[in-house]
């Protein structure tokens, strides 16, 4: 049997995960639910935007709870190995590292954002029904209708939907999945300060990266971008540098750190298995 992935191995092992953790997640559905269920309550009950069950109201709700609830979910994935005792039981499970990383991307990626996004849109056309049913609300200008997340603007970077924003949440989640197999105690505190220090020096490197070697957005007026740089206060040398270059690293910060990030997990949890 090949010892990096199994088809039937993994189906064993995703079986396994569900049967030991069902009941934790049921219940878990169900408290957010039940949040969700207050906090929409409570902004109907203080007016809040003015609107019942407003677009503003909808779309703060799902990006802030996904980020919240999907980062702790992600850096509780592999807290088994923070104790010698349950650290020991996962690491005896007959499957291989590879097959436990895919398993905790099915579970903390796919089917959390499918879980996750199906409560809210179960909730969310309840209230926004009871919203519209609230004496007074057919006054308003605009009656409150159901939100797509996938199409609304709320960053100057998305232009016409939040693909990138979520794209983004996807990273930060995978940062604390990483946390989870890095650090044994405190890791969803830990994976927050790592991850502040991270960001602030990604965000430096791309300041530079735009404000100094690619000014004014140089790079999107044609193939070579050219200008110039004061060297040793003696001569002004001119740069030429390729389109492709600063096209390259938008693509990197969009779409590779999350890959990166599980490539990084997936050695971290084959040492653990050593």
């Amino acid at each position: 049997m090949n010892q990096f992935f199994s088809l039937k191995r993994f189906t064993l092992l995703v079986l396994k995960h569900w049967a030991d953790n069902k009941k934790r997640y049921g219940l878990s559905v169900l408290a957010f639910i039940g949040l969700l269920i207050t906090w929409f309550v409570f902004t109907m009950l203080t007016g809040f935007d003015n609107i019942p069950m407003g677009k503003a109201v909808q779309q703060i709700t799902f990006f802030l709870s996904l980020f919240a609830v999907g980062t702790f979910y992600a850096s509780q994935y592999f807290r088994d190995l923070g104790s010698r005792s349950k650290g020991i039981n996962f690491l005896l499970v007959p499957a291989s590292a590879f097959e436990k990383l895919l398993c905790s991307l099915l579970y903390s990626v796919v089917l959390f954002f499918i879980v996750f996004t199906t409560a809210f849109y179960l909730i969310d056309v309840l209230m926004v029904a009871i919203a519209n049913s609230l004496p007074g609300t057919e006054k308003l200008a605009g009656k409150p209708n159901v939100i797509n997340v996938f199409k609304v603007i709320i960053l100057r970077f998305n232009s016409d939907s939040t693909i990138n924003f979520l794209l983004f949440f996807f990273s930060v989640q995978s940062a604390f999945l990483l946390g989870s197999v890095y650090f044994e105690k405190y890791s969803f505190i830990k994976t927050i300060i790592c991850g502040f220090v991270a960001g602030f020096i990604l965000f430096c490197m791309m300041y530079f990266f735009y404000e100094h070697l690619l000014p004014n957005g140089g790079f999107h007026k044609g193939f070579l971008t050219s200008f110039r740089v004061h060297v040793d206060g003696v001569n002004d040398h001119l740069v030429q540098v390729p389109r492709w270059i600063g096209e390259v690293f938008r693509f990197l910060i969009m779409y590779g750190i999350a890959p990166f990030l599980w490539i990084v997990t997936y050695f971290r949890l084959k040492e653990k298995q050593v």
